[in-house]
């Protein structure tokens, strides 16, 4: 039986994505179903507004992933990310971390649809999380449960999305102190720095994770 590489990546991600997005999300309750009562219906509009743009426009699904990765490297889960600048408040969007992240704006068609069938119900947190679920799933990897409950910030963080998030200029001294900064050693770091990207994000997020359970 021969496994596609792709969709080893694209599993392997999501599962450590997923658990990120978990352990990540502050001052939260997070549960499976959690919109079961208040919004039954949600997740399934999330899901088909996802097909349905990734059908249209196809780079949209690795958009929602990468969004998910950045929102719960810089404080938490809580959707910063998607604040635009305002009086008194830069976005995070503004980041050099940021180059190249787009369609934003389709986090908004996604949001309309849930709107119209519950209004000032579902937060915009837990549709970037859920969005990068079904995104994976667009791309060839599986479709897990993933629990929801996450609160949208009023808070943009953009200067801390710059010690947050790896920057392709960053000297090795920086890259190490990065690194160290999550538990991973100047070894560990070298060793990341060899491999490939899939397994790099593995590792990468496995090795984040791992330290913000123990």
């Amino acid at each position: 039986m021969t496994l596609n590489k792709h969709h080893c990546c694209s599993t392997f991600i999501f599962l450590l994505l997923t658990l990120l997005s978990q352990f990540y999300s502050v001052e939260s309750e997070l549960q499976l179903n959690y919109y079961a009562e208040s919004c039954p219906n949600a997740e399934e509009i999330i899901k088909q507004q996802v097909i349905k743009l990734y059908n249209k426009h196809g780079n949209t699904a690795v958009s929602w992933v990468r969004n998910l990765f950045h929102d719960c490297m810089v404080k938490s889960c809580d959707a910063s990310l998607l604040l635009r600048r305002v009086k008194g408040m830069e976005s995070e969007q503004e980041s050099d971390r940021s180059f190249g992240m787009r369609n934003f704006k389709y986090i908004n068609t996604i949001k309309e649809a849930v709107e119209k069938e519950c209004p000032m119900t579902v937060s915009c947190a837990d549709i970037v999380a859920l969005s990068a679920r079904d995104g994976i799933l667009m791309l060839g990897g599986p479709r897990l449960e993933m629990r929801s409950g996450r609160k949208d910030s009023k808070q943009s963080y953009l200067t801390e999305v710059q010690n947050a998030i790896p920057n392709h200029n960053d000297t090795i001294d920086l890259v190490l102190a990065r690194f160290q900064s999550i538990g991973i050693d100047t070894p560990g770091a070298v060793a990341l720095l060899g491999i490939n990207t899939c397994l790099f994000l593995l590792l990468f997020f496995f090795l984040f994770i791992m330290r913000k359970i123990i």
